[in-house]
């Protein structure tokens, strides 16, 4: 997926925001669209991206010996030259040891080498995705023009408020927001220690022995 940039919109509005990305996709699936519709007219059947790696991928079957094992369920063996490196072919499941057939979803060089040495047709082995028909398919939506807001129908719907509680914090010291460990739940958890006489349940500054101001208060 296209990724739309926002740069100069991150200190916008929610509104600002979403309009923003709403002309932005408009902008994108218009220009996809005529470039899809262009292609498609010219004859083309992949993009030219999978078009480009098809080419490569058929020049470099060129030096790859093939051994056949399973005809009928495309099984196959190839034998890369002069480095020798094997690899195993499934041409049914879609499989190489190499890889790239399972992610680049078309033809590796050594299915290639498989096609030409059984005469299989390689375009079977292409994934729709990178058909000019899927393509002009996904882009085929229109979006429609906003209009002057005071034009838009009255909107009967249910309103969403926003939860003052998650509002950012603005003045003094940030919020922590961090989940808490099992370590700060325990120290959560201790009973307060006075450092003064070491006892628990009370501090320092309302110790009765060390004459802090909880104890000056008392003697008053």
């Amino acid at each position: 997926m296209h990724q739309l940039s926002l740069e100069g919109c991150t200190q916008s509005s929610i509104t600002a925001l979403v309009k923003a990305t709403f002309y932005r996709l408009n902008e994108l699936f218009t220009r996809k669209r005529a470039e899809a519709e262009a292609r498609i007219n010219a004859g083309h059947v992949f993009t030219e991206l999978v078009t480009s790696k098809i080419h490569a991928n058929q020049l470099a079957a060129g030096n790859i010996q093939v051994n056949c094992f399973d005809r009928q369920n495309e099984v196959f063996e190839v034998r890369e030259m002069p480095s020798g490196v094997e690899y195993a072919i499934n041409l049914r499941r879609q499989r190489c040891d190499c890889g790239e057939f399972q992610v680049d979803r078309i033809p590796c060089r050594h299915v290639f080498a498989c096609c030409a040495n059984q005469r299989l047709d390689w375009q079977v082995y292409v994934h729709d995705v990178s058909k000019m028909d899927q393509v002009g398919w996904v882009y085929r939506a229109r979006f429609r023009p906003l209009r002057n807001p005071t034009m838009w129908l009255s909107y009967n719907g249910p309103r969403f408020v926003p939860n003052p509680y998650m509002r950012r914090i603005t003045k003094g010291r940030p919020r922590m927001t961090r989940f808490l460990n099992e370590m700060d739940t325990r120290m959560l958890r201790r009973p307060r220690r006075c450092r003064q006489c070491g006892a628990k349940g009370h501090s320092r500054s309302r110790c009765r022995q060390g004459g802090g101001s909880g104890a000056d208060n008392n003697a008053q």
